[in-house]
């Protein structure tokens, strides 16, 4: 597992396989091979010829990128969506559209857990079903929220350390990379952030 200061908005697949994201099917597709990861999820199943077992390894390869395109300040703001210091003052924000508060988060954190599949069909039946699982875990420290009118419009201070795993089920595949990250550049509020809809308050 590496460490790394990263100061640009990034995806899952940018802040797993840094400079090589560019051609991260490829990376993957060698990384699938390396592991044996398709021999060993279909360690009972004949028949398959090398080129076929390569075609399976890029097709798997290429939904793990379609996966790893996922916006790590997205995942970090719905999971901000939950925190109920927030939402209590988006509501309160809401109700009095002059007023604003900071709120300030106390040390936590935030998992997201993703579980894509992709089915091989040999000779028109389902031969077996590749589960992946993609978690993203968000340690938050010191971070002060602006909530104007139910939204988010600033962060301030505050670190973040991230930790991002991918595992391919029944193989010994692991892709794992830990990392601080900068919340001002990864969350750009370029525009306010809803944490509250107006609509639910009557």
């Amino acid at each position: 597992m590496s460490s790394a200061s990263l100061i640009e908005p990034l995806s899952a697949r940018v802040f797993l396989l840094g400079d090589a994201a560019g051609d991260t099917a490829d990376v993957l597709t060698q990384s699938l091979s390396e592991h044996g990861a398709l021999q060993s999820a279909i360690r009972g199943l004949g028949g398959l010829s090398t080129s076929a077992l390569q075609a399976v390894n890029q097709e798997i390869a290429t939904v793990t990128n379609g996966l790893l395109n996922l916006d790590l300040g997205n995942l970090l703001v719905s999971g901000w969506c939950k925190y109920t210091d927030l939402t209590k003052a988006a509501k309160r924000t809401l109700a009095s559209p002059d007023s604003e508060e900071i709120v300030v988060l106390a040390t936590h954190r935030i998992v997201s857990t993703h579980h894509p599949s992709v089915d091989l069909i040999v000779n028109e039946a389902k031969a077996h079903t590749f589960v992946f699982e993609l978690t993203v875990v968000f340690d938050v420290d010191g971070v002060a929220a602006v909530v104007r009118r139910g939204d988010l419009v600033a962060l301030r201070g505050g670190k973040c350390v991230v930790t991002a795993t991918l595992t391919l089920e029944g193989t010994p595949l692991e892709l794992t990379r830990k990392g601080s990250i900068d919340l001002g550049l990864v969350v750009p509020l370029r525009r306010p952030i809803p944490l509250a809809q107006e609509a639910a308050f009557p």
